[in-house]
């Protein structure tokens, strides 16, 4: 719970610049009430030079935070984003396992409150600035096209290593699975039904689109989602790159729920009559929403795998996410002589049933 506590209360000192700022590639002025152009957050200013590009720059704020301002084109217009980033709750997410769903990535709810602050931004701006409805996604889009593409291996030294929005806004890019999740997660928060599309080596993603939309669609219960490339530039919604038009495609919906990892440790005394074992149960909530009325149920499974020799079951607990719980299944006994394996299982008011095995032993 400690790794809890810190990340949570690194977000509640962490804030999001309220102050974003946009001009035009040409030399169309901004409204005073959205800032001078070229100003950024901290005051600094950005120097835009012909034509209009995506670049990033950042300022220092304090001793292991920096205000970081994200600039591209869209639409004939150089759009910023600024947002103070924060060393500490950068490492704290690197420190989490990503022996998870992709899925969970993008719902994860310790940065809720900076994927809000994004979506709210991005809305006022696109008004302010007279976008037409179905020009609004693209622009969340394109912010996350702009991000500077780079490889698992070359950023991380591993094959696939999937990160958070957090991780990626903070590294400047990442990979298409890094990519994709960002944009779910921000479209999601607008208010956009939206999915993941893994193909072959790649990934993307969905957005929900009347079924008269012309591009690359893919059907799931009922609705129809156009494909959307996360990575590269200028990739439009139904706009998909030859090399993936012909490839087989798995849908993942992006929602909250809890996901259970478990573990354990069993430890065995015998004597000439029976077994005792002690088994030692961790569980640890790797989803993005609380488990609730949580139970362990502990048992000594006989040969057959419908008896068991003895069993025992944990008092309900709550799990947020990120969180674990220990649990000690003390004193199950076995007769001698008799085969027997340990089964621990996991079950909740919100969550499928989980279950491990050890290997089959004897006494």
């Amino acid at each position: 719970m400690k790794s809890l506590t810190a990340l949570l209360y690194f977000f509640l000192l962490a804030y999001l610049a309220e102050s974003l700022l946009t001009w035009s590639c040409s030399e169309t002025s901004v409204d005073s009430d959205i800032g001078d152009i070229g100003e950024n957050l901290a005051g600094g200013y950005i120097v835009n030079s012909e034509p209009c590009s995506a670049s990033i720059t950042e300022e220092s704020i304090n001793s292991g935070t920096l205000s970081r301002t994200y600039s591209w084109d869209y639409e004939d217009r150089i759009w910023q984003l600024t947002l103070p980033l924060d060393d500490e709750i950068y490492e704290t997410y690197k420190s989490r396992t990503r022996n998870r769903d992709y899925d969970l990535f993008a719902s994860d709810p310790y940065d809720d409150w900076l994927i809000k602050e994004i979506a709210d931004t991005l809305f006022s701006l696109s008004k302010a600035y007279g976008l037409e409805e179905k020009q609004i996604p693209g622009l969340c889009i394109s912010f996350v096209q702009s991000l500077n593409y780079t490889s698992d291996l070359e950023s991380s030294g591993y094959d696939q290593y999937p990160r958070f929005p957090y991780e990626t806004l903070y590294e400047n890019g990442g990979d298409c699975e890094d990519t994709a999740i960002l944009s779910v997660a921000i479209l999601q928060e607008m208010g956009y039904d939206s999915v993941l599309l893994e193909l072959p080596d790649h990934m993307a993603l969905g957005i929900k689109c009347n079924p008269e939309k012309r591009g690359k669609s893919f059907e799931y219960e009922g609705n129809n989602y156009y494909y959307v490339e996360p990575t590269g530039n200028d990739w439009q919604i139904g706009e998909i790159p030859e090399e993936y038009a012909d490839q087989p495609v798995h849908i993942v919906p992006v929602y909250k729920r809890p996901m259970i990892n478990l573990d354990f440790k069993a430890r065995c005394e015998y004597s000439k009559k029976e077994g005792i074992v002690d088994v030692n149960v961790t569980l640890r909530n790797m989803g993005s929403e609380r488990a609730e009325n949580t139970t362990v149920y502990v048992a000594l499974q006989a040969a057959d795998e419908t008896n068991f020799w003895d069993e025992i079951e944990s008092s309900p607990v709550t799990l947020e996410p990120e969180g674990i719980y220990n649990y000690t299944a003390k004193g199950l006994t076995v007769p001698s002589g008799e085969k027997f394996r340990v089964y621990v299982q996991a079950l909740g008011k919100n969550l499928g049933s989980e279950n491990i095995t050890s290997e089959w032993a004897k006494i």
